[in-house]
């Protein structure tokens, strides 16, 4: 509908980007011991010439324009007490600020000025140490800590109410008292010199902490906004569309989203809400205000990006005439997330097709595929053009499992219907599904690893290739589904990944990630892309689903002591020489047992690459579940499978390192993530051919690793071969239909 998304509003110069100067010498913000020499040392840098300073009063001529800001998806649902504003979900804040740092941005003067007894620096010679203790300190009780002027000094300013000066005076007064503690002298022996030698880092030491302290100030003092009165020699304005997208929800009450671009350029933002317009100051150069003006306005792009309606695709892959089945019916699906939402797995039955029809179907199965192709490579494309401007952890991958149905329009009291009817019903807008990882491999470990190790004509081993698949050792990563210290409402998963170890004693923790968990609703976030491949070979077989998501990482600043400790203390285990991980699924790992654990995994992964174009890599995991953190033995196992290209991840990665406002600098028109195994084959859908015949040559080796080498059973080989109506289903086998 195009009432669904609405352009900004039209209104005088609501486009221009408007830069003046101004006359008037800088009065400086006394609160900073370092700023006076900065600002001196600016000058002298960057000072502006005459020339490339606009007008105070814009001509036809002079003025700039900025590109046409991109569409904004328009929500029906309102704020009674703002009527017309929109109400959205995203953030580009990371963190935000407490009220108590608010009023420190605001020039309010601290709640209470406390005297530690003596310099901070003599209590924490770490200058990076003082600022992650008093944030850290401040974030826990609600307030907002920092040095009256430097760390030589020992009186702390504190904002905040009644209650949280107080409690944060108790938790200075703890950090004194054991830092205290620990820099008690020791005894040392006689032999070793206490003296410093020509060697020694204490010079550098010095010198890094004054460069920490002296940016620490210096960003301090542009997060503050203005004081009243003062003058700059440049002013620029950019009008925000504020009715489509308010800017402090957007970026957080105090615009705290945009501080690393206050630092990179050295300016005060202010947004000013009852104009609706970011106001940026700078005594530097006007080329600055144009860059922080184009940055501002590149964020619109990155809330498209992350607003925007996530692209689904469901498509059937036409089965191959050994496998077609006239019909398909649903069996009962697993309960899905916390809500437990009861799922139906589509399975084809019914009869073979006539051989009259072969020709026929095989055509119609050709365009059938063809226009899956034109589908999928449209929806791509369309993601690829937003993404760029999406800053985060992105990932791209094929996965396989079972495709099951959430939602789906299924006629009442019909045990079946015609292949080509689910085709058409399953893309209808009411359709909801999803892929669940377990394969459904229900066989002994031991015929599955075999299988595996057997599939030389398939893959091969990382780099050289000269191992056999049978020496390539498994990687292991321990998971941990927790309830978050601080929030009790939210839940959080720990990552940890082991590596072997040169000593060759066994593994070694290697990588830890915090992420977030679901959301209260049990909803995972929507990824910008997926595409489900609905399979039906070989009655109910293994679908796959190649899909774009963001890693829903736990900011670094809200990761806890506690949450640290508890990472660090995940250790190896060595099993017994008669329970290989990987075969019985036993337990390599240890934790802590003082934090809220909801769950445990041990993720087994055998990771290989594509032998027909090695840059593809293919992953078979093992996932074992555990009771608690006592059990050794896993209670439920079950495979997953995920296929991938090693450059998706190198060029994603890029989206991780962004700044704000910034957008990725690889082409998303040059087809980037799909490159032909034949460089000289110049055709555009050459690449992503390839990689869909790819996916059908390892969804035919899973079918066989789920079926075993005698195939499918001759129970579900002879089903509904017997000339009943479409389906052939016994009547009473479909008890819980949609």
């Amino acid at each position: 509908m195009a009432d669904e998304y609405l352009r900004i509003r039209e209104k005088v110069n609501a486009k221009e980007w408007q830069v003046k100067k101004e006359p008037g010498v800088h009065q400086g913000n006394t609160v900073n011991n370092y700023f006076n020499q900065y600002v001196e040392e600016d000058r002298s840098s960057d000072s502006p010439s005459e020339e490339s300073v606009l007008p105070k009063v814009q001509t036809t001529s002079t003025r700039r324009r900025p590109r046409s800001h991109p569409q904004i998806p328009s929500r029906s649902a309102g704020n009674p007490q703002r009527p017309g504003v929109r109400q959205q979900r995203i953030t580009l804040a990371a963190k935000q600020d407490n009220a108590a740092k608010i009023a420190f941005r605001n020039n309010k003067p601290p709640d209470k000025i406390l005297d530690m007894g003596k310099a901070i620096k003599d209590i924490q010679p770490n200058v990076a140490s003082v600022s992650r203790i008093l944030e850290e300190i401040g974030v826990r009780v609600g307030s907002f800590i920092l040095p009256q002027r430097s760390l030589g000094e020992s009186k702390l300013l504190i904002w905040g109410n009644q209650k949280q000066v107080a409690m944060s005076i108790v938790e200075l007064k703890q950090w004194r008292h054991s830092a205290t503690a620990r820099a008690a002298p020791k005894e040392r022996p006689l032999s070793k010199t206490n003296f410093a030698t020509h060697k020694s880092p204490i010079g550098e030491h010095w010198a890094a902490d004054e460069r920490t302290a002296r940016r620490d100030a210096v960003k301090e003092y542009f997060q503050r906004a203005p004081e009243q009165g003062q003058q700059f020699k440049f002013n620029g304005y950019f009008l925000w569309p504020n009715d489509e997208v308010r800017a402090t929800d957007l970026f957080g009450p105090s615009c705290e989203a945009l501080d690393p671009l206050r630092m990179e350029f050295k300016v005060h933002i202010v947004f000013d809400e009852a104009r609706s317009v970011f106001k940026v100051y700078s005594n530097s150069s006007v080329d600055k205000i144009y860059d922080v003006i184009q940055r501002i306005e590149n964020t619109i792009k990155e809330f498209v990006a992350r607003d925007d309606r996530p692209l689904t695709l469901y498509l059937v892959e036409p089965p191959i005439i050994n496998d077609y089945r006239v019909g398909v019916q649903m069996i009962p699906g697993p309960l899905i997330g916390p809500s437990r939402t009861p799922s139906k797995i589509p399975d084809a039955c019914g009869s073979k097709i006539l051989p009259i029809d072969v020709v026929d179907y095989e055509l119609e199965a050709a365009e059938s595929a063809l226009q899956n192709q034109v589908r999928m490579s449209t929806a791509i494309e369309k993601t690829l053009e937003r993404i760029p401007y999406y800053r985060g952890h992105l990932r791209m991958r094929a996965q396989f499992g079972t495709f099951t149905l959430v939602k789906f329009q299924w006629p009442p009291g019909v045990p079946s219907v015609a292949l080509k009817k689910f085709e058409s019903d399953v893309q209808s807008a009411g359709t909801r599904g999803t892929l669940i990882r377990d394969l459904q491999l229900n066989r002994p470990a031991e015929a599955i690893l075999d299988q595996i190790y057997h599939a030389n004509s398939l893959f091969q081993a990382i780099g050289t290739g000269d191992e056999s698949l049978v020496e390539v050792p498994p990687q292991y990563t321990a998971m941990f589904h927790l309830c978050h210290p601080e929030k009790t409402e939210d839940n959080i998963r720990l990552e940890v990944e082991f590596k072997e170890n040169t000593a060759d004693t066994g593994f070694e923790a290697s990588k830890a990630l915090w992420m977030k968990g679901l959301k209260p609703d049990g909803v995972a976030q929507a990824a910008p892309l997926d595409i489900y491949n609905i399979r039906l070979h070989r009655l109910s077989a293994i679908s796959w689903q190649l899909k774009i998501s963001a890693d829903n990482l736990v900011d670094p600043s809200r990761i806890t002591p506690r949450m640290d400790a508890f990472a660090n203390g995940v250790e190896f285990k060595q099993p017994p020489l008669d329970q290989y991980p990987a075969l019985h699924g036993y337990r390599i790992f240890t934790s802590p047992s003082d934090f809220p654990v909801l769950g445990i995994e041990q993720k087994t992964t055998f990771r290989y690459c594509l032998k027909a174009q090695p840059k593809f890599i293919i992953e078979i995991s093992r996932y074992d579940e555990y009771n608690d953190d006592k059990s050794w033995l896993p209670s439920s196992t079950n495979w997953a499978a995920s296929f991938y290209d090693r450059e998706w991840d190198s060029k994603l990665s890029e989206n991780a390192k962004l700044g704000v406002g910034n957008s990725a600098s690889w082409n998303p028109h040059a087809n980037p993530f799909f490159e032909p195994i034949n460089s000289s084959n110049k055709k555009p859908d050459a690449g992503f051919k390839d990689f869909l015949l790819h996916t059908q040559t390892i969804g035919k080796f899973l079918d066989e690793l789920k079926m075993g080498p005698q195939g499918p059973s001759k129970a579900k080989n002879d089903s509904g071969e017997n000339g009943e109506s479409v389906g052939g289903v016994k009547e009473g086998q479909h008890d819980q239909l949609f």
